[in-house]
């Protein structure tokens, strides 16, 4: 597996838990930081060529 399909399947599962804390009504400031984590794997993403 190569370094995008990776990313792709690391951020598929953080997405996953960014989905069940704002389902499950989590605190703003754990909804922020997941997101931040999410954004994060996401410019990495980009950057991959």
């Amino acid at each position: 597996m190569n370094r995008k399909e990776q990313l792709r399947n690391h951020i598929e599962k953080e997405r996953t838990i960014l989905n069940r804390l704002l389902a499950g009504g989590a605190n703003v400031e754990e909804i922020y930081a997941q997101s931040r984590v999410v954004d994060a794997l996401i410019e990495q993403y980009e950057d991959v060529k």
